[in-house]
């Protein structure tokens, strides 16, 4: 493929699936910064694969290039040790919303630790590394039906607590 034709099927297919790319993308991400980020390595891997991508079945290699996107976005925010590195504050955010926000994450990783052992790792591994369920049944040694019943007990706990979490704070206010 000439550097023309890849031009063209890049821009056909930048034209035909950024609506889907962009929604993807926010619904995975829910950050700014994280979002253009990821937009940004969603964008380098449609250029490099765009011979495999110029076809009707792109959506869901689109999707996929979008998930990976989103896990390599968090790795660069993730420090190695876990820790979540500082972002600039955006130019909006008060004081009280950048403190409801730090106290939110960690909380979530406070309930997270809180979790069995074994729910715990399958849901790191699961949307933070974006594993999937073949190789977290891999790791934790069990099948894949209890790797997802793992994750899956998982976030129920987790939107169980931040839904708590949720009706303390509101119901304080």
């Amino acid at each position: 493929m000439t550097h023309a034709e890849r031009v063209a099927a890049f821009d056909r297919l930048r034209e035909k699936h950024l609506r889907f790319l962009t929604a993807v993308l926010w619904k995975l991400t829910g950050d700014r910064e994280l979002f253009a980020e990821a937009m940004q390595y969603a964008l380098l891997a449609l250029w490099r694969h765009v011979e495999k991508l110029d076809t009707e079945k792109a959506a869901s290699y689109i999707y996929r290039i979008a998930l990976s996107a989103n896990a390599k976005a968090w790795r660069q925010r993730i420090g190695r040790n876990g820790d979540i590195r500082p972002q600039p504050a955006g130019a909006d955010d008060s004081p009280e919303t950048r403190t409801d926000r730090a106290d939110l994450v960690a909380q979530i990783r406070r309930t997270i630790t809180r979790l069995p052992d074994r729910q715990s790792r399958a849901l790191v591994m699961r949307y933070f590394e974006q594993k999937d369920y073949a190789a977290i049944a891999a790791h934790l040694g069990c099948s894949e039906a209890a790797a997802r019943s793992h994750v899956s007990k998982a976030v129920a706990t987790l939107r169980r607590k931040l839904a708590a979490r949720q009706e303390r704070d509101h119901g304080a206010a």
